[in-house]
């Protein structure tokens, strides 16, 4: 017997995923050697400025959510990943030609921060869609390992090319690269097909008169009685009501708000690598040169990190939730470590634990969202993480940078950054034992098995409002449709009833959807 892949699509989707972030956060990932090489050019670039270049590229990238999200449910993720790698595109190609410093707040902080947003929030959610059950921690931590991959692969890159074209001279050919990679990526992002069980269309009162129909005519009401209801879930458009109504519903979610600053309190430090780091090297005799390499390790690390996630992000003894009290935790002690490193080692040191566990923390994000908050409001969620995240990563290293400028040593930073991932792990561990105390159950993706007991459930109702052999029919619908890829995740929503108290009447709220 050969080996299948199931949910093929979803897997091309997955994997596209990967490829057009793989260049995307690659490229602000090596904001740490554009850092040097702009002060160089222009001497009078303040630490604070530069950082803050490239850490409001990272924070827009992530703070723009709520408008990616809006976008993308209302036209549709492949138009909106189009037009964020047209807008990294420009922005990057704009970039190269700026004759002042502080245009790159416009061209790359806001294009670029605005377009990888668009790309990677959309990318992601889709990837959720396809995946939202099973191997959902597999896919999503798939696709983001292009995250470190770029990282690993453009930190040197970037240092080559500027030294042999100029930094200019590097946007531009990364300007053409993404264009290209982005274009061929977005041709595969369309969404899962959606289909509804049918007790979502059984009105007994159409079943009475379809009784008195003949046979062929009764099959034609019953194929359009489903096709009404069917046609209008997969163009459904969301309004802004909609999206405000389902923002408020999120806000209302026991723990959302320990969740949105927790991931304010890991974000303030969480980038300081990725911008700060090189710089912080110089400060303590480390050479450029050898600067790139230290975060090449921390492309490696993190590429483990999101690995590991992959391969065991699905069977945790313990609730995700739970790797953030831990990884947070390490990640404190890690920078407080930076306050005695005086040379390579201890940043190669600093650099593995640090890496692998951003590599954790990121990839593990989207999962922890699903388990937390549940299927129905996870793009809400989602938007909510990313809003916090991008707050905080557009703050951190503005106040790495304005710690040295005043100081002359990022000592002050490292303390505010090992007391925020120190407070961050305090919160993460707060949110289970709060939604544990509001006894909240989040709408979920439900299994295989819990979706026949629901069938079954809604079955002993409806029994005392059709014929035999209407509910035979029903039932080897139903069987059928149970038969599907158990990789497909189905979600429901479900307003329980009382079965002493149910009337013949009475019909168990389902909203279903299998992908």
């Amino acid at each position: 017997m050969g080996f299948e892949v199931k949910n093929k699509w979803g897997w091309l989707v997955t994997f596209n995923t990967f490829l057009i972030i793989m260049p995307v956060t690659g490229v602000l990932s090596t904001w740490g050697v554009i850092f040097v090489e702009l002060q160089k050019e222009f001497p009078d670039l303040s630490d604070l400025e530069a950082g803050w270049i490239g850490g409001l590229a990272f924070g827009i990238m992530f703070a723009a959510s709520p408008i990616s999200t809006g976008l993308f449910k209302r036209f549709g993720h492949r138009i909106i990943a189009i037009i964020g790698t047209i807008l990294c595109s420009i922005g990057l190609l704009a970039s190269s030609f700026v004759p002042s410093p502080h245009l790159l707040f416009l061209t790359y902080s806001i294009l670029m921060g605005v377009g990888s947003n668009f790309i990677d929030n959309t990318t992601l959610n889709l990837v959720g869609s396809y995946f939202p059950r099973k191997n959902s921690a597999r896919s999503t931590c798939f696709a983001t390992l292009g995250w470190s991959i770029g990282s690993l692969a453009l930190n040197p890159g970037v240092e080559k090319l500027s030294t042999i074209i100029g930094w200019r001279g590097a946007f531009q050919v990364l300007s053409a690269g993404l264009f290209l990679l982005g274009m061929i990526a977005c041709t595969t992002f369309k969404p899962p097909p959606h289909r509804c069980l049918d007790v979502l269309v059984d009105d007994p009162a159409e079943k009475q008169k379809e009784k008195l129909m003949p046979r062929k005519q009764r099959a034609s009401s019953t194929s359009s009685r489903k096709k009404s209801v069917i046609e209008p879930m997969i163009a459904d458009k969301h309004t802004i009501k909609d999206y405000v109504k389902m923002f408020v519903q999120t806000i209302q979610a026991p723990g959302i708000l320990l969740w949105l600053f927790a991931n304010i309190w890991m974000n303030l430090s969480l980038i300081f690598p990725f911008v700060n780091m090189i710089k912080f090297m110089t400060t303590i005799g480390i050479p450029e040169s050898q600067g790139a390499f230290v975060l090449t390790v921390v492309g490696i690390a993190d590429l483990l990190g999101r690995g590991s996630s992959a391969a065991f992000g699905d069977s945790l003894p313990f609730n995700t939730i739970y790797v953030y009290p831990i990884c947070n935790t390490i990640m404190a002690g890690a920078t407080f470590f930076l306050l005695i490193v005086k040379d390579i080692k201890g940043m190669y040191i600093f650099s593995a634990f640090i890496g692998y566990f951003i590599g954790v923390v990121n990839s593990m994000l989207f999962k922890a969202c699903i388990d937390l908050f549940g299927a129905k409001i996870l793009a809400e969620a989602w938007t909510l993480t990313l809003l916090g995240a991008g707050f905080g990563i557009a703050v951190g290293p503005t106040v790495a940078g304005a710690a040295y400028d005043f100081t002359g040593s990022f000592d002050i930073a490292f303390y505010v950054g090992g007391g925020m991932f120190a407070l961050a792990a305090l919160f993460t561990l707060m949110i289970p034992f709060v939604q544990r105390r509001k006894q909240w159950v989040p709408p979920r993706t439900m299994s295989r098995r819990e979706s026949q007991a629901v069938i079954k459930a809604r079955e002993s109702v409806s029994d005392n409002m059709n014929s035999a052999s209407e509910t035979t029919n029903e039932e080897k619908s139903k069987e059928d449709m149970l038969n599907e890829d158990e990789e497909s995740g189905v979600f429901i929503d479900v307003k329980e009833k009382n079965e002493k108290n149910a009337e013949p009447n009475d019909v168990v709220d389902q909203y279903v959807w299998v992908v």
